[in-house]
């Protein structure tokens, strides 16, 4: 996907303005949750979202979808990340 399409899809399903945040190579956050669902889109680099579920991979032009309130922390692989997150 190309980023125009995430930004109209992104309108079309009545997410917010998105927010374009980096991660550090090898990173990864504190576990925690967000109170409304976010519609994320991978800029570059690999994004690794980790839930009970697994730890999902997502590269550029990748799209993913994580449900409000859900327990997770964000990754990134040996090159960092960047991404544009959208929530409603």
């Amino acid at each position: 996907m190309a980023p125009e399409e995430f930004e109209v899809i992104r309108k079309a399903e009545g997410y917010g303005p998105a927010k374009e945040v980096q991660f550090a190579p090898n990173s990864r956050s504190a576990p925690h949750v967000h109170d409304q669902v976010s519609f994320v889109y991978v800029l570059d680099g690999v994004f690794i979202l980790n839930t009970a579920q697994g730890a999902p991979r997502y590269g550029p032009g990748e799209t993913c979808l994580l449900e409000a309130n859900v327990e997770h922390a964000e990754e990134a692989g040996p090159e960092g990340a960047t991404i544009r997150v959208a929530r409603k």
